[in-house]
Parts: structure tokens; sequence; C-alpha cells
């Protein structure tokens, strides 16, 4: 029996606040894993990332260090390095710094030109204003005015004090943007060349680039390396399944922070320029293992041409040194320590010492031999077979004399 005043709470009631707290709940639920799941999947996605880079690694390690290197800088005379900053930057900053020179060497010729105008017109103005007035009215005096016209029209709102200010500023400009194109190709960089995904003409992303790469190999590359890539994804034929193919590429793709830090001098071997390949329409042919070295040394020294329907070839510094960056001639010659002789002083070492060993013609005579047959005199206390043997394969005549030039700036 109820007490009096005591009511029941209908059951309908009760269903209700059961309802609504556990619709609260969901909410709070869904809000909670909202606010948390795009850390937690961050997280995730990290773990397995670093997985991937890190199953790339091993990969690597076991199938591509031996042409790479085991640091991805490439092996000389091999293949070139991945660890590259010209794989991984947008743009080459010699290019860049030599178009800015360019551009400022353009504005200098064209304000020179405008001053050169003005200074005309500065002069036949006062040569007219002294003549008299039947010199005025003569032949020569009405094509003077004419003249005088005429520059007016073009030099039309241009003073020769602001042009030659304008002129002076450049200066400072133009040494600056000098010195940093001439920085950077003392560390490497060819202005000339463009960085790998452009000089390909690859119009999609590096890790499309270097996916397919690694799956379908690259077959042309034996007509400049010792041996052609091979396709390493079961897609070309291949031993790896498409997940490996991509860790391998996350693990290149790895490279990047540190790659776009380097230069051309730190990596052991650089790509390969498709525009100076024998097999891509190069304008020259590489020397081959025949090339008579001897005549050409003899050619350089004389100032004539080996074959008649050649011009004689002049060697160029800059050129050689960027030559030599590429084929990684500093690995071994300019290192701390280097394993071979060193870079530095070169030249003084060929003209007082090397040529006392030996019946070279010349300084340079001894350089290309050892560059084209490096075992046939070898230095003492230097062990033999660490200079590669292929170069007469992959140098033309310009590029042996540019290398010649280059060393022999090293006294």
């Amino acid at each position: 029996m109820l007490k009096p005043g005591f009511t029941l709470v209908p059951k309908a009631e009760h269903r209700v606040y059961l309802g609504t707290g556990v619709f609260v709940g969901i909410v709070l639920l869904v809000g909670w894993i909202a606010i948390s799941e795009p850390a937690r999947m961050q997280v995730f996605t990290q773990t397995y990332h670093a997985r991937s880079v890190e199953n790339g690694a091993t990969i690597f390690i076991n199938n591509c260090a031996t042409c790479h290197g085991a640091d991805g800088k490439g092996q000389a005379g091999v293949a070139p390095a991945i660890d590259n900053p010209m794989l991984f930057l947008s743009e080459n900053p010699a290019a860049v710094a030599k178009s800015k020179l360019d551009d400022l060497n353009n504005q200098q010729a064209l304000l020179q030109q405008m001053s050169d105008s003005l200074k005309k017109l500065v002069d036949d103005q006062a040569k007219y204003a002294a003549m008299s007035d039947t010199d005025k009215n003569a032949d020569a005096g009405v094509a003077l005015k004419k003249e005088i016209d005429s520059l007016k029209t073009q030099t039309a709102g241009n003073q020769l004090d602001d042009v030659s200010k304008q002129i002076t500023d450049l200066g400072p400009k133009i040494q600056d943007a000098q010195k940093t194109q001439d920085d950077l190709t003392q560390k490497g960089w060819d202005p000339k060349r463009d960085v790998r995904l452009k000089e390909v003409q690859w119009g999609g992303s590096l890790h499309d680039y270097l996916y397919s790469t690694i799956t379908s190999g690259r077959p042309v590359s034996a007509t400049y390396w010792p041996k052609p890539m091979p396709a390493w994804g079961q897609a070309g034929g291949g031993q790896l399944r498409p997940d490996e193919v991509e860790d391998v590429t996350q693990y290149i793709l790895n490279f990047q922070d540190e790659a776009v830090d380097l230069v051309p001098a730190d990596v052991h071997q650089q790509f390969i320029n498709p525009s100076l390949l024998a097999s891509g329409g190069s304008k020259e042919d590489p020397v081959g293992v025949n090339f008579d070295y001897k005549a050409f040394a003899r050619a350089l020294i004389d100032g004539t041409a080996i074959d008649l329907s050649k011009r004689p070839i002049k060697g160029d510094p800059k050129n050689g040194l960027v030559l030599y960056t590429n084929n990684a001639c500093a690995a071994c010659h300019a290192a701390p320590q280097p394993q071979c002789p060193p870079t530095a002083g070169s030249y003084t070492r060929v003209v007082n010492d090397r040529m006392k060993a030996g019946s070279w013609a010349s300084p340079e005579e001894y350089l290309l031999e050892s560059i084209l047959v490096p075992n046939a005199y070898v230095v003492p206390n230097y062990p033999a077979g660490l200079m590669p043997g292929t170069f007469a394969t992959k140098l033309t005549r310009q590029d042996l004399a540019d290398i010649l030039a280059y060393l022999e700036t090293q006294k």
C-alpha cells in the first residue's frame, strides 16, 4: 500500500532518462574519437612509414649498394649517386645563378648602348650649336640635325647622368653574381645542366620516377655504365613485390633532407648528362680505347688539329673542374687522406718529378696516359688498379682538353 503523498515515476519517463544518458554518452564517445583519431592515425602512419623505410634500407643494402654505394653517393664509373642534390632539387642553383648573371649583363649592355647614344646626342648638339647659320642650312648641318632629332626620339625620357648611375650601380651586383656562380662551379655545379627530372624530361612526381625506375630498370644505361640497371619489380620481370619496390622508393626519398644540403662535389658519381651520350646524339663520341693520345698531346701543345676535318681544341679549365668533379676524381685525389696522388700541386709534380721517371714527350702526354691507360705507369708508393680504366669510353677529345686545362692550374 502506497504512503500518502507518494507517487510512482512512470516507466516511460525512466526510458527517456536512460535514452538521453545513452545518447549523451555516444556523443561524448564520438567526439573523443573525432578529436583523438587524427593524432592516432598520424602515429600509425609514422610507424608504418618508418617500417617501410627500414625494410627499404635492408633491400637497398642487399641489392643496390654494390652499384650505388652503401651511403647512396654512387660508385665512380659504376652507377650514379641517389643521395644527390641533383635528384631532389627542383632547380640547379648554378643555372639559376647563371641566368641572373646573364640578365644583369644584358641590362648593363642595354644601358651602355643607351649611354653611348646619349653621349653622341650631347656631342652632336654641342657641335650643331657651334655651327653658323650657313653651315646649319648646308647638307652637313641638315644631316646632323636629323641625326640629333633621331637620337632624341630613341633616348626620349632618359638622361645621361641617370643612365651612367644605373651602369655604376650594376657593377657590384654583377661582381656578386659572378662570384656566386664561380663559387657554385667550384663546388661542382654545372650551370649547363638541369636537375635530374628535368634532364630526363619526367613530368610526374619524384616518387613515381623512382618507383618506375626500380620496377622497370634502365636497359639503356648499358651504353654508358659497365652494366645496365636491371628491372627489380615483379611487374618488370624482377624479384621484388610491389610493396618491396615501394619500400625501396620510400628509403631513397628519405635521403631528401640530407641530399638538398649536399653539393655535387660531395657525391662520388654524378648522373651522366643525356645530351653528352654518343647514343643520344652527342656532338662528339668518346675517344675510344685505341685513341692516339700522344698525337693529341702534341696537337694540344701546337694548337693544331689531329684530323683536318676538325678544328684545333682549346681546353676550358672551368669545365675541366666540372668534369673532374662529375667523374668523382676528387673522391680519391682530393680526399683528406687521398688514396691516389693529390690534386693540389699535381701539375708541378708531373713537370718536376714524373717526367724523370719515363719517356713522355710532355706533361700533357703523361697526364693523358694516366687518365686513359692508368696502369701503364703506377706512381711509387701508390696501389695499382684504383684508377678506373674506362674513361676512354666516356670522355671526348674536348673533355680531355678541358680536364688537362684544369690540371694545369694545379701548380
